[in-house]
């Protein structure tokens, strides 16, 4: 499987948004919360521009993408999103095993419970929870997990 990372531009924004939504989605979790959540699941062209934005593509088509923010303080990893069809296939690997070649130091990561297996899969360490409240909902944390990059 040939999966090509290229850098993100402000025209891939609806279709990372896409993306975004479709994994969120996957996982299960109810519509009034998929509701909540639908701005933090939007990409803008301004944010890919302002932030290390990569895509992941097989055969032409975006089929996931990822965000480095480095912007002065520790770097963090963003919307690490794949197509639920491509899940298993190397694609998300791929998205942050590149990301962390951009990184000038450690990564924190702020992960959806779903995805910290994967993450702790690729070297990442628990470094403590954020409260994550949803109404209606039980007492709610993620997992804060941290990553080595390059620097």
């Amino acid at each position: 499987m040939n999966i090509a990372i290229r850098r993100a531009v402000g025209s891939d924004a609806p279709r990372a948004t896409e993306l975004a939504r479709l994994a969120k989605a996957h996982w299960g979790y109810p519509a009034d919360w998929l509701a909540a959540w639908r701005d933090d699941l939007s990409l803008s062209p301004d944010d890919i521009e302002r932030h290390e934005t990569f895509v992941a593509e097989l055969n032409g088509e975006v089929v996931g993408v990822c965000q480095l923010q480095q912007a002065g303080g520790p770097s963090m990893l963003e919307h690490v999103w794949v197509d639920p069809r491509c899940h298993g296939q190397g694609v998300g690997r791929a998205l942050v095993t590149h990301a962390q070649g951009r990184a000038s130091g450690p990564i924190a990561i702020v992960a959806d419970p779903n995805a910290e297996r994967f993450y702790l899969k690729l070297g990442a360490r628990r470094v403590g929870d954020v409260a994550a409240p949803m109404p209606g909902a039980p007492r709610r944390s993620l997992p804060l997990l941290e990553l080595d990059g390059a620097g």
